[in-house]
């Protein structure tokens, strides 16, 4: 499967364009805040994938003893 068509990815870009549309619709959204939110969103689903690789690298394999 794509990883762009991952759960995580999907919420990441939901929670992205949904604040910036608050944060525009409020005429609160400058280059600051910009970086701000998405830093955070990116920030979060790059943790989450790594905590993902990290419980799959540490599986043992059943296949190969």
């Amino acid at each position: 499967m794509n990883k762009f068509f991952s759960r995580k990815f999907l919420l990441a870009l939901i929670f992205t364009v949904t604040g910036c549309s608050v944060f525009a619709f409020t005429s609160k959204l400058t280059g600051g805040e910009w970086i701000t939110l998405v830093g955070i969103i990116m920030g979060v689903f790059t943790a989450g994938d790594a905590a993902v690789n990290l419980i799959h690298r540490n599986k043992p394999d059943p296949d190969n003893p």
